[in-house]
């Protein structure tokens, strides 16, 4: 259930003016580049070509988005530095392949088994920007900004053997990435592989992982049934949703160069893009499990270890308030940790 706009995105919107919107003729022509991590059928990258679309609308043709899918202008890795650098004016990447510069921002981005669903980790994670200047601190050092957070359903291991009971997950080599989820498969007894979205295919094919860890959706769009045929399903099997890339800009161009007419148009453009985001990724998520059961053989796993799972795994979230002790950001941790946990209980 919808719980109301993000704070984040309105908080900017209001004080980016509150006069109408611009004319045409008051925005400068830019034609901008975004380096994309994704291709272009994941749900959230249409909603991205619907941000460009839009952007390009209501600016009169003045302000162009070009989209550069499936690291055609840089590794997912590399996208952040790409953007900070100024070689290209956006980038979307996950904030959690980055836990050197952004350990505030990122973390719910790696921290699973704090929120129940999309909606309530997205405007969580969003409004921290608005809330914490901790966060604000940390992006100016990192020189990029978020305009808007994308979503991801909850989290499950797509196999291709059946886990049906926690003793399945000892020696099983997962995907896994940043500094957090190793800890999760280490606490079950599987073996954590760290792997980028566009590797994941092939290594399920070659056998370097025995089970990606994805929603639904993208183990569809990355067509990961073809070569993996085990998965769970329901409200209760599973590992948390978590927000995933922003659509970033460089900081000092964003608070800086740009008039108050472009980010004003973007911060508008992007709240509707995350409401968007929020009720598309939703809607296809049991579409894309019906049509990989139906069509191509997956079998949902009758799990019933959950419970299991959950005593077994350590807060993770604990976990990052202690790496983030050791760098000197354990109160500011703790408080934004406290934060999304209230706001989890209330949106899921």
């Amino acid at each position: 259930m919808r719980k109301g706009l993000s704070a984040t995105l309105v908080a900017a919107t209001f004080a980016l003016g509150s006069t109408g919107a611009a004319m045409a003729q008051d925005y400068p022509s830019l034609n901008l580049k975004l380096a994309h991590f994704g291709p272009s059928n994941f749900t959230g990258s249409k909603i991205d070509k619907w941000f460009a679309d839009e952007v390009r609308k209501r600016s009169g043709g003045k302000v162009r988005i070009q989209i550069f899918w499936s690291e055609s202008l840089g590794k997912a890795n590399e996208v952040l530095d790409l953007v900070a650098s100024g070689a290209v004016d956006l980038g979307a990447t996950s904030p959690g392949y980055f836990p050197n510069q952004l350990p505030l921002t990122g973390a719910t981005n790696s921290v699973m088994m704090q929120f129940n669903s999309n909606e309530a980790a997205t405007r969580a994670t969003a409004e921290l920007v608005e809330k914490f200047p901790a966060v604000r601190k940390e992006l100016e050092r990192a020189k990029v900004y978020p305009i808007f957070f994308h979503s991801l359903n909850t989290y499950r291991p797509f196999c291709t053997k059946p886990i049906e009971k926690i003793e399945d997950f000892a020696g099983l080599k997962v995907r896994s990435w940043g500094e957090y989820i190793p800890i999760m498969w280490q606490a079950l007894g599987a073996t954590p592989v760290s792997l980028m979205t566009p590797d994941m295919y092939e290594s399920l094919q070659r056998g370097t992982v025995d089970c990606a860890f994805w929603p639904h959706e993208l183990n569809y769009t990355m067509k990961l049934n073809e070569v993996a045929k085990y998965t769970w399903a329901g409200d209760v099997n599973h590992f948390g949703a978590i927000p995933t890339w922003p659509l970033w800009v460089n900081w000092q161009t964003w608070h800086e160069k740009w008039p108050d007419s472009v980010r004003k148009l973007l911060t508008e453009v992007g709240l509707e893009a995350m409401e968007r985001d929020i009720k598309a990724v939703q809607e296809d998520e049991k579409k894309a499990l019906d049509v990989m059961v139906e069509k191509s053989g997956v079998k949902v796993v009758d799990f019933k270890d959950m419970d299991k799972v959950r005593a077994k795994i350590p807060d993770l979230a604990d976990a990052w308030i202690e790496k983030m002790k050791a760098r000197g950001l354990g109160a500011e941790a703790q408080e934004i940790a406290d934060y999304w946990r209230k706001r989890s209980a209330e949106l899921n």
